[in-house]
């Protein structure tokens, strides 16, 4: 292992700079300018200027982009902590630094929303304390390994608690800032992804019929587009578009599964509701002999639907939508799987 204080300035150049490489994106954005973008691999896109540091759904790296002559002062008097590489702008002073996270956070259809919204608090609060751009999103960053940039290098790495434990994110601005969408890349993908997703959930309820992959994409990606048209900074449209293609192939695959749910719901549904008209004529029968009505309504709702809230909640829809869907009331989607669980 290597012994960080025995590190010579070059080893530690060498280390992050591999670092670095080893977690970019297999096939990456990379371009010569930020006019335009290409798609290479990463073999050939780190001879490039511009690159795409951070994978679609997984941030490694929090990257600031400060667009002042006097960006390096800037960053020397924030107090912030040392980050792992700073790329610099030899012409202008302009520069981007970044942190890189000892835990990769994901940012994919299924991972957990507090790290992610965690996150984007400590971007945000970063970006205010730096007067970081706000519309960089770093699909396309300085890239750390070429030379037109002037790179200085550390190693250092941090838990999202380390690098939250610099800024105070209770604090009247910075807490301000971290709830404000327009600030930074990471809010705004998060309530893009988060709004967007949920209608794609509705969206898979409604198909009578399996959509074709590239169009049920397009429908999400116009969702994603006009989301993202709301905020006064709008996303990148490569930022935009991998946010769509991360929910359409999640929900395509969705799809699949609740109609295979929803047929052996109906499946069971059919034995049972034989087995109902059986137990109808019988009671009919003892009726006409003086016989007594039924009182299980309860338990017989219960039997129809439970299969149901089972195989949705299998498709990880959470309570309350299982309720509205259902017409049912969310405590008792509660009840009813907590006793499945039992």
């Amino acid at each position: 292992m290597l012994n960080r204080l025995s590190l010579s300035y070059n080893d530690i150049s060498v280390k992050v700079r591999t670092d670095i490489y080893n977690a970019l994106p297999n096939k990456p954005y990379c371009s010569n300018s930020k006019s335009y973008t290409i798609i290479r691999s990463k073999y050939y896109a780190q001879d490039k200027p511009y690159i795409q540091i951070n994978n679609p759904n997984l941030k490694r790296y929090l990257i600031v982009d400060i667009d002042e002559s006097d960006a390096y002062s800037t960053l020397l008097d924030s107090r912030l902590p040392q980050p792992t590489y700073i790329s610099i702008n030899r012409v202008n002073g302009h520069l981007q630094c970044a942190w890189k996270l000892r835990d990769a956070v994901s940012t994919s259809y299924n991972s957990r929303v507090s790290p992610m919204k965690f996150l984007a608090a400590i971007d945000a609060a970063y970006n205010y304390r730096l007067g970081g751009d706000a519309s960089f999103g770093d699909c396309l960053a300085k890239n750390p390994l070429h030379e037109h940039w002037y790179n200085e290098y550390y190693d250092t790495e941090y838990t999202l608690h380390e690098l939250a434990d610099y800024v105070d994110l209770s604090e009247k601005d910075a807490s301000n800032i971290a709830a404000n969408d327009d600030v930074s890349g990471l809010g705004r993908n998060n309530t893009v992804f988060d709004i967007a997703r949920k209608k794609a959930y509705k969206m898979v309820r409604k198909a009578v019929s399996k959509p074709l992959f590239q169009s049920w994409q397009s429908d999400i990606l116009a969702s994603c587009e006009s989301l993202n048209k709301q905020f006064s900074i709008p996303m990148q449209h490569n930022e935009v578009k991998s946010i769509a293609r991360s929910i359409a192939r999640y929900t395509f695959k969705m799809w699949a599964q609740f109609v295979h749910s929803m047929d052996n719901f109906r499946a069971v549904q059919a034995v049972r509701g034989a087995i109902g008209g059986k137990r109808g004529s019988n009671k009919a029968l003892s009726g006409a002999k003086g016989g007594t009505k039924s009182k299980r309504s309860g338990s017989v709702k219960k039997e129809c639907l439970l299969s149901k809230v089972l195989a949705m909640k299998s498709q990880h829809y959470n309570h309350r939508a299982i309720a509205e869907d259902l017409n049912i009331s969310a405590s008792t989607v509660s009840l009813w799987l907590k006793a499945a669980r039992s």
